[in-house]
């Protein structure tokens, strides 16, 4: 019971040092910041604003086609000026992408209208010239898709009246027929539509570089990009999203307060120490001295703060506490002292007995000393440093 309560003992103090003298230690160091060069999502929005006609162009060419595929323009880092930066020439920046069923979309969308409608009436299809067009209906008699046409004569199949004289509906709503898109027509669509339109090429077009990945397609198109068209800058990460990583793991900008290098040499001196009962011990002391090699920063060191602490309380009466506390020696064996007695007889105490109650107070002594020098090293005992 007793070995158990020590070992608990021993446990918690062991505990309660590391958090005292490693801690402060671990917060000293800090992780260093990573840098990646960017091409940020307003500077690829600004470069398809100003590539906005010619990639309506190719969308055009691609609707157009005999037979529609899909298609892949990808915006990739050129071959002059990128290579400076870090960044690999044919490096895909950005991809705008457009699937079959968008290019037959956009294409009916671009339709221009003819000036003709139709309409369906047992299962035949209907035209009605644009002229024949009167306008909307009356209350009286409401057409579907809200159009009325005019006949002076016996109107087409499948045709009731609306009301007023010579004005009839359709059967069906009437549908505006439309020809045949012109790349011209294409084009003008898609430069009409607003950047937030689900065909607008804004909403077609995502960023790639390292990070990203393309999307096959049946006709791909490389479009060169120079480093003046995309700019880039270097920002710490995590990247945010919609920038396009070009670059990672580069050096900080030159404006940026960067974390200080350093440097640490240790020596250690070992004293011998003649115990009186015969034996020696020997006690290492360690000290580091810590130096920054990095740009402009504060003067004094690790090393120095350390020594400015140490000279300030080297006069008080604690830390010559503390340096007797440093001279004591703990005997591996403990005594056996004799009590004679004229009444009792000869009685005898074997302090051996009692080597666990010397371990706690050991324990305490050291634990206590240590608690004092660390309040004295990193707390400054109240002192402004």
């Amino acid at each position: 019971m007793k070995l158990l309560s020590l070992t608990s003992y021993l446990t918690f103090i062991w505990r309660l040092l590391f958090s005292i003298c490693l801690t402060p230690g671990e917060s000293l160091g800090q992780t260093a910041t990573q840098y990646s060069r960017v091409v940020a999502q307003a500077e690829r929005i600004a470069y398809l604003a100003a590539q906005r006609s010619a990639l309506a162009s190719q969308v055009a060419a691609a609707a157009l086609a005999p037979s529609a595929t899909s298609l892949a323009v990808r915006m990739v880092a050129g071959p002059v000026g990128w290579a400076a930066l870090g960044v690999s020439a044919g490096l895909v920046l950005a991809q705008m992408y457009y699937s079959q069923p968008d290019l037959v979309a956009i294409k009916q969308t671009a339709s221009p209208p003819t000036g003709n409608w139709t309409y369906s009436y047992n299962g035949q299809t209907y035209t009605i010239p644009n002229h024949n067009i009167a306008g909307s209906p009356t209350p009286a008699a409401i057409c579907p898709g809200g159009l009325m046409f005019g006949y002076l004569g016996s109107p087409t199949p499948g045709m009731t009246s609306a009301g007023p004289t010579n004005w009839w509906c359709p059967p069906s709503p009437a549908q505006q027929t439309t020809g045949t898109p012109t790349s011209t027509d294409i084009q003008q669509y898609l430069l009409g539509q607003s950047p937030t339109d689900p065909n607008a090429i804004e909403q077609h077009t995502i960023p790639v570089g390292t990070t990203g990945t393309t999307q096959p397609a049946d006709n791909t198109v490389s479009q060169p990009v120079s480093p003046t068209e995309m700019p880039t800058t270097v920002k710490p990460k995590p990247i945010p999203a919609g920038d396009i990583v070009v670059a990672d793991n580069v050096p900080p900008p030159a404006s940026t307060p960067q974390q200080n290098t350093q440097q640490q040499t240790t020596t250690t001196t070992t004293t011998t120490t003649q115990n009186p009962d015969g034996s020696t011990t020997e006690q290492e002391e360690t000290q580091a001295t810590t130096s920054c090699t990095v740009g402009a920063h504060e003067s004094r060191t690790f090393g120095t703060v350390l020594q400015e602490h140490q000279t300030r309380w080297g006069a008080s009466s604690l830390l010559g506490t503390l340096n007797l506390l440093k001279s004591l020696t703990w005997p591996s064996t403990l005594p056996v002292i004799a009590l004679p007695s004229v009444f009792f007889g000869s009685q005898q105490v074997d302090f051996n007995q009692w080597a666990w109650f010397f371990t706690v107070l050991r324990t305490l002594v050291i634990a206590t000393a240590s608690i004092a020098a660390y309040r004295i090293i990193f707390v400054g005992g109240g002192q402004t440093t």
